[in-house]
């Protein structure tokens, strides 16, 4: 790949990287000698004194989002990247909150660009290093980093974390993880690091993480043993090993991931207090993630769960939030998802349940997905027609969960004219 032909009219970070094509072929084996020798280049590694990563088959751009609120509300200026995006790509890329400029983002890239040498890099790897670069000149005092895909081969795993997350292990993307937990454990535990504490958010760590830690002496932090969240609010371990409270405040994120991030927090700040957690709570917004709004006379729900612990974990949650409702769900996902598995609880937990065509390159209409899921009998169609079909089968006081793939939520969003 050689250098990009310049731009001389305006351009968006999204016609930028529309140039370069969205993925390196999936039967070439990469490494990530080739990202960390440009990040060195560019010298953007570390992009800040204090580094958290974040790694998760579920749950993790919650915890992200916690986490940089927190940093926030203490005082720290943050860089944060994430993905994939939802509406625009500059939602990846925030400092101190607010998502980059179209301006600043293109000027990484090309920065990038320049400084790549012979270096083949992909969509996703010319996005992490532009939010590295963003994050360096900045100047922000930490960054926390959302891993795309696994861990041990994702760009993101260039930086050393200080402090490393997992926010849950489950079962998806077993064509490129491996085809169990322990498998994609062993993937995801690549973001380890030599005496670096992990903090383990779900149920039941694969023996593959807590192997891969002991060999490294990485402390590890688990779930329901070192920190969780109980009747009087969260509670976590600190580095002295002292168990500190803090209080039940009402927060966008679920309860498991805000106590993940609490956890990470305490390992990474010094100046972990009450007062920041209450300003930092109230302030996280995490668009398509147990999203709720009013609109068209009904309460609506956006969720991208799109795996089957993800699925699971919404059904709980509409059983908590909204007991005694009816509840009509939409789905939609894309073609490598195992749809019976994803459907199972979300049918189960809902009044009636439709299907709707994804429009990405890895489409699946909704008709294959009602066939896979063995439900002749329920609504199949466009995403437009299915809404509609879920609007005429709900009473003002239902619910209307629109769930699955990024696209199906993203489009959804927009018909409903959701900000940010």
């Amino acid at each position: 790949m050689g250098r990009l032909a310049p731009v001389t009219s305006p351009i968006t970070p999204e016609d930028w990287l529309e140039r370069i094509g969205r993925e390196i072929p999936a039967n070439v084996i990469r490494g990530l000698d080739h990202v960390a020798d440009v990040a060195a280049r560019l010298g953007v590694n570390p992009p800040a004194p204090l580094s958290f990563v974040v790694a998760g088959t579920n749950g993790k751009g919650s915890t992200v989002a916690v986490l940089e609120r927190l940093l926030l509300a203490h005082g720290h200026a943050v860089g944060t990247t994430t993905s994939p995006h939802l509406r625009r790509f500059h939602e990846r890329i925030r400092i101190n909150g607010v998502a980059a400029d179209d301006a600043a983002i293109v000027e990484a890239l090309d920065a990038v660009d320049a400084g790549r040498g012979d270096a083949e890099l992909s969509y996703f790897e010319f996005a992490v290093l532009a939010a590295l670069t963003l994050h360096r000149r900045a100047n922000v005092a930490a960054s926390v980093l959302e891993v795309g895909l696994g861990g041990r081969l994702d760009a993101v795993n260039v930086v050393d974390g200080d402090v490393t997350v997992i926010a849950s292990i489950g079962l998806d993307h077993q064509a490129i993880l491996g085809p169990d937990r322990e498998a994609i454990g062993g993937e995801k535990a690549g973001i380890l690091r030599p005496g670096t504490p992990l903090v383990f958010g779900g149920a039941d760590p694969p023996g593959s993480v807590l192997q891969r830690a002991r060999e490294l002496e990485a402390p590890v932090y688990l779930a329901g043993r070192d920190f969780g969240h109980d009747s009087e609010g969260y509670w976590l371990t600190g580095k002295d090993d002292a168990v500190r409270r803090f209080g039940d405040v009402s927060c966008a994120a679920a309860s498991a991931n805000v106590a993940t991030a609490l956890q990470a927090a305490a390992l990474g700040m010094e100046d972990l207090g009450d007062a920041g957690w209450h300003q930092a709570a109230g302030l996280v917004h995490i668009p398509g993630r147990f999203e709720t709004a009013r609109a068209q006379g009904r309460q609506w729900v956006l969720d991208v769960g799109h795996n089957p612990d993800g699925a699971a974990f919404l059904a709980s949650q509409l059983g908590e939030r909204f007991p005694n409702r009816s509840v009509h769900c939409v789905v939609g996902c894309l073609e490598d998802k195992d749809i019976r598995a994803i459907v199972a609880p979300l049918a189960k937990a809902t009044t009636t349940l439709r299907f709707a065509d994804t429009e990405t390159w890895r489409a699946r209409s909704a008709a294959s997905m009602r066939e896979a899921a063995r439900m002749p009998e329920a609504f199949a169609g466009n995403l437009d027609a299915a809404i509609e079909h879920a609007l005429k089968s709900s009473a003002e006081d239902g619910v209307i969960l629109v769930c699955g793939s990024f696209d199906v939520v993203e489009r959804t969003r927009r018909l409903l004219s959701l900000p940010g």
